[in-house]
């Protein structure tokens, strides 16, 4: 038994649906994604190929150039 002070509340139990409700596991609300999203995500990943590769492109651009132009 639990002993409370004189004059407080002794604290207010919390309902069974409630204690699961809060503690069930995340993952069980998972859902897969749309195919909307799926879509945005490829298109996504594909931008940042991309530009990746016009960065590096840029940077052996600019390596040729140096090469070929003579430094004295």
């Amino acid at each position: 038994m639990v002993k409370t002070k004189k004059g407080k509340r002794a604290a207010q139990k919390e309902p069974p649906s409630a204690f699961f409700a809060r503690t069930r596991p995340k993952f069980l609300d998972w859902m897969p994604a749309t195919p909307d999203e799926l879509l945005l995500a490829a298109q996504g990943r594909r931008e940042e190929r991309d530009a990746q590769l016009k960065k590096v492109t840029a940077i052996e651009k600019a390596k040729r150039a140096e090469k070929k132009s003579p430094v004295r």
